[in-house]
């Protein structure tokens, strides 16, 4: 086994979530106005770019499924398995992995407002929305409550710009915090 299952299954789990994510986006009006506009295509690509976005949505739920049963979990000897095959290295992940590296599926990286919105849910107060305050840097978006006090020690929030994990961080100065995120995705 070259790669323990949960790495595996986390690496195509990213891939599915980045083309489900790019499919979600993706506005089916401006689809349907440009396609009008363009007469260029030939009617089955035509139709075929008319129904994309319905067609990767379909098939990254179907996708989603695949990854619910074939996921990492603990073998009778402690060891990491595939919970779907029960093997050390599940054929059916490390299959998918192999498709989306050659059709260069990457997870994409989180914007400012997919940022935005993760630590929005974060942040979520009983209920109620917290005003938001989002700084970026090159690895990442920093995030704090706005409405925070300056006496209290307020936890930061880093999304990181690459993979979309949020990781809590105490209260410091912004450029510190460059520095030691910097130091932390360097694992030192």
């Amino acid at each position: 086994m070259t790669e323990p299952a949960s790495w595996t299954h986390d690496q195509v789990h990213q891939r599915v979530h980045a083309a489900m994510t790019a499919a979600m986006r993706a506005d089916p009006h401006s689809i349907d106005a440009a396609l009008v506009q363009t007469r260029g295509l030939d009617p089955s690509s035509r139709e075929f770019v008319a129904h994309s976005r319905r067609l990767v949505l379909a098939c990254t739920a179907a996708l989603t499924c695949v990854l619910a049963s074939h996921r990492p979990g603990e073998g009778p000897n402690g060891e990491q398995i595939c919970r779907g095959c029960g093997t050390s290295e599940c054929r059916t992940l490390r299959g998918l992995a192999h498709v989306f590296t050659a059709y260069s599926v990457r997870p994409a990286p989180v914007d400012r407002a997919e940022a935005w919105r993760r630590a929005d849910a974060h942040f979520w107060r009983g209920g109620r929305p917290v005003p938001l305050i989002v700084e970026d840097f090159p690895d990442g978006f920093v995030a704090r409550a706005a409405d925070g006090s300056n006496d209290e020690a307020a936890p930061l929030l880093v999304v990181d710009r690459h993979t979309g994990a949020l990781s809590r961080w105490p209260s410091m100065p912004f450029d510190v915090l460059v520095c030691e995120y910097t130091r932390y995705r360097a694992g030192l």
